[in-house]
């Protein structure tokens, strides 16, 4: 449509409208009172503005665009805009005389408007309430609410709200009039209560804390909760030196704000800390529980006495009935319930706990170059949770202890970093590396933050300088102790916890071994002492860089021992002990190629010498060769507890 076809269409609409206007007054202009003829001249405006916004292309054509969120106490020319977008609809006018009604809006988002962006979100339910599980009208002109206005108007271009001398003010009188014509019945007060909110401790400084629930249901009738007045209460301390603002949220939308921050925002006696919101519009349907949350906005640098427990209640409620009618309950007509929540000092929550990992590699063999540096391996890895914390973490340092044996760090290790929830931190400063035990110390330097309550893991890799002959079987071993990760969330945190990893054992040849399966089945006798069990441990044995081969006699292919629960050797009694495999049996060896797995087992069969008598089994080594003779390689069991059996008692 052309400019010239659209200011024709409007004009004709308006001529249209103007003829109608003055052919409906003029027969009942005598027969009429000026109260309504004033009511049938906002009708007949509404219906006008109605029929003008049906003219046009759409929304991006000629469409106001509204482009934030807006509330009670917001002012600006998109109020007004919103004004005459809701005035365009007999079902969402804003007033049927007045300022505010059609003709005579205003900059200022008052009750009123409120009331009558209620009335539109219950229109369009489908649209704006239903999508986001709302089930009464906020009053509040959010995203929700602006997608659908934004879709339905069609700009006029609205001229610049000036000042306006008959801007809707807030006061109780003006509360009175307030009516969402959508209402039913004689709504009486059926049960208010107090719970607590998602938040039972807060911070200084912290933003929108959910420190109490109001839960509001009516009876006989839908109701408009109009005022709402909130008392703080601390047995120390003044309310105005500890919030900064109070709020008020409906279905996840703050409907209504007030600064909490000056004595004289309080109401009478300003150490009840009652903050009175009024204005408001929150729509209760008979016999449906509306959640009201109570939001705080802390103060910094609280002093001792704004610190503690706070108590949260309801020190009055005025709603309006269908009819208009005003009800106002105060005190205990309301309820006598309150609640309480702890104000801390900033960070007083925050942590940083060191655990161990059930990522952690187990004890292993790790296979290095004689003539180069190795692949980087996973040693060590541990959690870090910031469990109860409040506020994330951000790290700043992290220190782990290496321990190597038979040589020092600094003639097995080649390069060391921390990869922290995939975060890589490689730069570390070494200290007594010139030892067997090295600190290795990363510099975080912020790089990694940790959300408040989340655990993640830490990963110690190592790269190996190669391995000499002398220093075959060296073992490595990683630990961290308390206060060894530092960070950063509303204050300094230190860590508390400790972790430590398994021993890795260093060769460029010979065998990797893991554990199998392992039992202890206990035979009963017939006679005192002949009770018997026999134990087996069985492990996977893998040759590398060389062929294996470990003897079929188990005395000189393996070392064992039988210790009771405490780890005491068991003297008394005889024993016996075979070895099986899965390798191929030459000349008295079982033989394990190189690259090939193959599985050992070993089996014990003990007879107590005094009854009662409670053992394990315990592999302690494997002792091999590259060649059928005399083993010259050995393999130790580590850790320890990978290699045993359960403990079992002989009783007779």
């Amino acid at each position: 449509m052309t400019m010239a076809k659209t200011f024709a269409s409007k004009a004709s609409i308006a001529f249209v409208a103007a003829a109608m206007l003055f052919s409906m007054i003029a027969p009942a202009a005598q027969a009429q009172s000026s109260e309504d003829m004033q009511k049938m001249i906002s009708d007949l405006m509404a219906q006008i503005a109605s029929l003008q916004s049906k003219v046009g292309t759409g929304a991006s054509a000629s469409g106001y665009t509204f482009t934030r969120d807006l509330k009670i106490g917001s002012t600006g020319a998109d109020v007004k805009a919103l004004q005459m977008f809701l005035n365009g609809d007999a079902d969402t006018r804003v007033a049927a005389t007045g300022a505010g009604s059609a003709g005579m809006e205003t900059e200022t988002y008052g009750p009123a408007t409120a009331a009558a962006v209620s009335k539109f979100q219950v229109k369009y339910r489908a649209d704006i309430l239903a999508p986001a599980n709302l089930v009464n009208p906020t009053g509040f002109f959010g995203a929700s609410t602006r997608a659908k206005a934004n879709a339905l108007s069609v700009k006029t271009t609205p001229t610049t709200p000036g000042t306006d001398d008959e801007d809707e003010d807030t006061t109780d009188e003006e509360d009175e009039d307030t009516n969402n014509g959508e209402l039913g019945g004689e709504a009486s007060l059926d049960n208010f209560e107090v719970d607590s909110a998602a938040d039972d401790t807060v911070e200084e400084g912290s933003t929108d804390s959910e420190i109490g629930m109001f839960t509001v249901e009516f009876a006989d009738g839908d109701a408009s909760i109009s005022r709402l007045d909130v008392a703080l209460t601390k047995s120390t301390g003044d309310a105005w030196d500890a919030f900064e603002t109070i709020s008020l949220w409906v279905d996840g939308e703050m409907v209504a704000e007030a600064d909490a921050s000056a004595k004289n925002d309080y109401l009478g006696d300003e150490d009840d800390g009652i903050i009175r919101f009024s204005g408001l519009d929150i729509v209760a349907m008979e016999d449906e529980e509306v959640e009201i949350t109570v939001g705080a906005t802390m103060q910094d640098n609280l002093d001792s006495a704004e610190l503690g427990t706070w108590t949260v209640g309801a020190d009055s409620l005025r709603f309006f009935d269908a009819d208009g009618v005003a009800t106002t309950e105060t005190g205990s007509l309301i309820t006598s319930d309150t609640d309480t929540f702890t104000v801390e000092v900033a960070g007083a929550d925050d942590e940083i706990i060191v655990k161990t990992s059930s990522n952690d590699p187990d004890a292993t063999t790790l296979q290095l170059e004689d003539d180069s540096k190795s692949d980087e391996y996973t040693v060590f890895t541990f959690d870090i949770d910031t469990d109860d914390s409040t506020n994330d973490i951000e790290l700043t340092e992290v220190v782990v202890t290496v321990a190597v044996s038979s040589t020092t760090y600094n003639n097995i290790v080649d390069d060391a970093e921390l990869v922290i929830a995939g975060v890589t931190i490689d730069d570390v400063t070494v200290t007594n590396g010139t030892t067997g035990t090295a600190t290795l110390t990363f510099d975080v330097d912020n790089d990694v933050v940790i959300e408040a309550g989340d655990r993640v893991a830490a990963d110690l890799n190592l790269t190996f300088k190669s391995l000499s002959v002398a220093l075959e079987g060296t073992t490595v071993e990683a630990d961290i102790v308390s206060g060894a990760v530092d960070g950063e969330g509303a204050d300094d945190v230190s860590s508390t916890g400790a972790a430590s990893g398994d021993t890795h054992t260093l060769r460029t040849q010979g065998i990797s071994v893991t554990p199998d399966t392992d039992s202890a089945v206990v035979t009963t006798g017939d006679n005192a002492t002949d009770d018997y069990a026999t134990y087996k441990i069985a492990v996977e044995v893998t040759a590398f860089e060389q062929d294996v081969f470990i003897s079929t006699n188990p005395a000189t292919s393996t070392t064992w021992s039988l210790v009771n629960g405490a780890g005491a050797s068991v003297v008394a009694g005889s024993r016996s002990v075979t070895l099986t495999s899965t390798a191929d049996e030459n000349a008295g060896y079982f033989e394990i190629n190189e690259g090939e797995t193959e599985t050992i087992t070993v089996t014990v069969t003990y007879t107590a010498g005094a009854a009662n008598t409670a053992a394990r089994l315990v592999l302690g080594s494997i002792l091999f060769d590259e060649a059928a003779s005399a083993p010259t390689q050995t393999w130790t069991a580590s850790p320890v507890t990978d290699y045993r059996t359960e403990v079992v008692t002989l009783v007779n």
